[in-house]
């Protein structure tokens, strides 16, 4: 267990390392609880350093012997690092110590998972190998040896050797040890093969546990093949090792890991097959497979300075892979996508006790900065500043940090210098964006006289923890004008919005017009624009932006909603009538159509209630949304049947985005049908399904009307055997269930043979359903809450990352009424609380509490 004392680091007390190492050869002598590892490291002086103190780091294993130059030495041991007295001069620094990877719950460093050794590093995992410098700006060459016996034994880079119970690794490119990987395991492979623009044939494999994960490997392999071509056309970018190798872990704190020339995935990130994922599964694989092998050039070749900086490549990177799924699939719902995860997880941080800049100045666990904040914020930075400079100049600008930055450990700062020679722009104000936490409103108002426009926007960013003034920032908004007919006058422009208040004239119109303000979500801003609803109503049908024409039904539902809530009054008909246009629109794409007919989520609502000054009832609330999508359902109910068999896909499945779309659409209808009907059609659909997508639509909109206990239990026993998708009827189970049961649901489920407090997968699964019912979640009784707090506290000293992440369920405890924010600090007080508290959770808890 870490010391639970540690200390806030912050950006400011930054200095360079005082050793750097030139390279590494590690030999692993791999067993379950005594590895040993032997380390042989040279280091030189670092001219550049303001100390020559000679400091390691290492956690959690026994040190049995350390040289330096060939002599034995006997350094100062503390409990996470090794000093000891090094020549002024370039020096081999040797170590053997011993770890215990099957003892490792917390999935850092060496661990085991069902029998096989993985690794994950980052961000401060590899001190849990070995002692070393472990910082993103210490980068070096590593070879690494592997002996075991176990048929497939795997590092970084290109293998050099082979033999019986052995393998050498060497990746010839400097990285920092958070990059490091190690894989051992009885292990098959699905093998392809890549050749560059340049004629580099590359040795393509993921790696899975034999015995049925072989047959889910097609899809993930032919993405690693989309990706390197996309990376090439778009980014100029090869692939530079002559191996690329993906391991599917069931066991794994995150997503995936970049580790250069060997990526380590959680299995769900992975493996998909048409019987056991669904469209949006295959959607999600693609995506992040391409963002792990984006990160070659995009966090590998030039990785972080230090760890404030961890949106230099996290928020490049997730750029880069939203540009290339919607080059694969459709823009338009790609960027409805992203803004749905912007308001429903960074705006949530912005406006909580989590809020911190997309660069933070300090931290005590940097493990609790892999936030919504830093990936997503830090992507819609990119954005903003590629449609500030424009096409040709982005791609000239990211051609120069590649020839400038290549093999460097970089900041913001280089990354926003780079950009500045390459385009001759001072964007001194827009490094604000990095520095300055909260979302910004803007709000907008306008007014027409004798054929000119006035279009009035002023920003304001709310105080947030430690920054209670804000400035204002540089705000790209992406702006149109309609006349009465629905025709464009004025088609899209940038409005570059850098003052507290500003104003846009626009002379020569003929009437006033209706004005379509930060289209395609043109920055991360929340948007106050006092419009009635026969204006949204009228954007919703004639807007030609996509996003604002879904972002004005949205709006529009929200508005509906909150009336249901507060004042018990009718839905408005121009929303019903509009919904009913976009249905019948078959010129639509039917995901998009799909996205317009889902509602606002219960806990969106609840925001925007808090935002206008009401205290939202999540009770309330759950009624009035279920109460909107009956009316929906009536409103449409002779439209449904027919729009039902015009989604129906016909042939062999593919996840392409038509088929996807289709089948989108098509559940989103079968949902409002089902009640209707009582569940008839889904039950139908249950029966004959050929794809996951399906089956699941079907059973999702069963046990949304508290029906399909007959189907539920044969879900099980389909697939009883297959982990991924028994997640999914964990999960489905507590999300969907009455929030009157939704905390004996999960509390029944956590007694279920196959619930794995040790698997996150598995734990996220109940738990993350938990808290996705947000009125099961918020029930008044508060056993939700403590439910939560009681298994977190049981998590904490298995696995911190894991806990640490699900503490912040309780971020929005100060938005409810008094007796739910009393339980709600009652549970996060006994969770900050409990003996030998990690410092992940230690950290969560304090700074959610305030």
């Amino acid at each position: 267990m870490k010391d639970a004392a540690h200390q806030t680091i912050y950006l400011r007390d930054y200095t360079p390392p005082a050793y750097l190492v030139d390279s590494v050869h590690l030999t692993f002598k791999l067993s379950a609880t005594a590895t040993r590892v032997i380390s042989r490291i040279a280091f030189r002086p670092n001219p550049d350093a303001k100390t020559g103190n000679f400091v390691l780091q290492g956690e959690d294993m026994t040190l049995i012997s350390a040289k330096i130059d060939g002599s034995p030495i006997t350094p100062d041991l503390a409990q996470t690092e090794l000093r000891c007295d090094v020549p002024n001069a370039p020096f081999i620094f040797e170590a053997e110590v011993e770890i215990s990877p099957s003892t490792n719950t917390a999935l850092e460093g060496l661990y085991m998972s069902g029998g096989m050794y993985c690794t994950q590093c980052e961000a401060e995992g590899f001190r849990k190998i070995t002692y070393y410098p472990d910082r993103p700006d210490v980068m070096a060459v590593f070879t690494v040896r592997i002996e075991g016996d176990l048929p497939v034994l795997l590092s970084n880079g290109n293998q050099t050797g082979l033999g019986d119970g052995w393998a050498e690794w060497h990746d010839p490119w400097p990285k920092p040890a958070y990059l490091f990987a190690l894989v051992a395991g009885n292990l098959v492979a699905h093998p392809g093969q890549f050749t560059t623009k340049s004629g580099k044939d590359v040795a393509l494999n993921i790696y899975v546990r034999p015995g049925g994960d072989e047959a889910k490997c097609a899809f993930g392999m032919e993405a690693l093949k989309k990706s390197m071509v996309w990376d090439e056309e778009v980014y100029g970018r090869e692939y530079d090792l002559d191996i690329f190798n993906i391991v599917a872990v069931d066991d794994f704190n995150m997503g995936a890991m970049e580790n250069k020339g060997l990526n380590i995935f959680n299995a769900s990130a992975v493996l998909a097959s048409a019987e056991t994922a669904t469209d949006a599964d295959f959607e999600r694989i693609e995506a992040i497979i391409a963002h792990e092998y984006f990160h070659n050039w995009t966090g590998n070749r030039i990785t972080c300075r230090d760890w404030f900086q961890l949106c230099l490549k996290e928020g490049l990177t997730v750029f880069r892979d939203q540009q290339f799924t919607g080059d694969m699939r459709s823009h338009a719902v790609k960027r409805i996508d992203d803004a749905l995860v912007m308001r429903a997880y960074q705006f949530r941080e912005d406006n909580g006790p989590l809020a911190h800049p997309v660069r933070p100045d300090s931290f005590v666990e940097i493990n609790n900065f892999y936030t919504a904040t830093v990936y997503e914020k830090g992507a819609e930075i990119i954005g903003m500043l590629k449609r500030l400079v424009g096409d040709a100049n982005y791609a000239k600008a990211l051609d120069l940090y590649f020839d400038r930055h290549d093999g460097d450990a970089a900041t913001i700062e280089d990354w926003l210098q780079v950009f500045e020679d390459a385009t001759g722009r001072d964007l001194r104000q827009f490094a604000l964006w990095y520095a300055q936490a909260g979302t910004p409103r803007i709000t907008v108002t306008d007014d027409y006289a004798d054929g000119t426009y006035h279009l009035h926007l002023t920003q304001e960013t709310p105080p947030t923890p430690g920054q209670p003034d804000k400035a204002p920032l540089v705000i790209p908004v992406a702006f149109g004008l309609l006349n009465d007919n629905g025709d464009e006058v004025l088609p899209t422009q940038v409005l570059e919005m850098t003052q507290s208040q500003q104003t846009f004239t626009f002379e020569g119109l003929a009437s006033k017009p209706i004005p379509s303000v930060l289209r395609d979500f043109s920055a991360p801003v929340i948007l106050r624009h006092d419009r009635s609803n026969a204006e949204r109503a009228f954007l919703l049908a004639h807007d030609t932006d996509p996003f604002n024409k879904w972002d004005a039904g949205r709006a529009l539902a929200q508005d509906v909603l909150i009336g249901m809530i507060r004042d018990d009054a009718a839905p408005d008909g121009a929303y019903l009538d509009g919904l009913a246009a976009v249905l019948r629109d078959d010129s639509l794409d039917p995901a998009f159509r799909a996205l317009v007919l889902s509602l606002p989520s219960e806990e969106d609502t609840a925001q925007v209630l808090f935002d206008v000054g009401h205290t939202p009832n999540p009770t309330a609330i759950n009624r009035g949304h279920e109460a909107l999508k009956l009316h929906i359902a009536q409103h449409l109910q002779d439209m449904l049947p027919r729009a039902c068999a015009d989604m129906t896909v016909t042939g062999p499945y593919t996840p392409d985005a038509a088929p996807a779309g289709q089948r989108a659409l098509g559940n989103a209808v079968l949902s409002l049908m089902s009640r209707l009907d009582g569940g008839r059609q889904a039950s139908q659909q249950f029966a004959a399904a050929d794809n996951m997508t399906q089956q699941l639509g079907a059973l999702r909109a069963l046990l949304q009307i508290a029906k399909g206990e007959a189907e539920l239990a044969a879900f099980a026993t389909q697939w009883q055997h297959d982990r991924l998708v028994m997640d999914k009827w964990f999960a489905l189970q507590v999300s969907l269930a009455a929030p009157q049961l939704a905390t004996s649901t999960a509390e029944r489920l956590t007694r279920h043979p196959d619930f794995e407090i040790r698997n996150p997968n598995r734990f996220r699964s109940v738990f993350g359903g938990l808290k996705a019912n947000t009125a099961g979640f918020h029930a008044p009784d508060g056993a939700a809450y403590d439910l939560m707090a009681d298994w977190l506290i049981k998590l904490d000293p298995i696995n911190p990352q894991t806990t640490a992440r699900m503490t912040s369920v309780f971020d929005t405890w100060r938005r409810y009424d008094a007796d739910r924010q009393d339980k709600m600090r009652s549970a996060l007080q006994r969770i900050a609380q409990a003996p030998d508290l990690s410092p992940d959770t230690t950290e969560m808890a304090t700074r959610i509490l305030g």
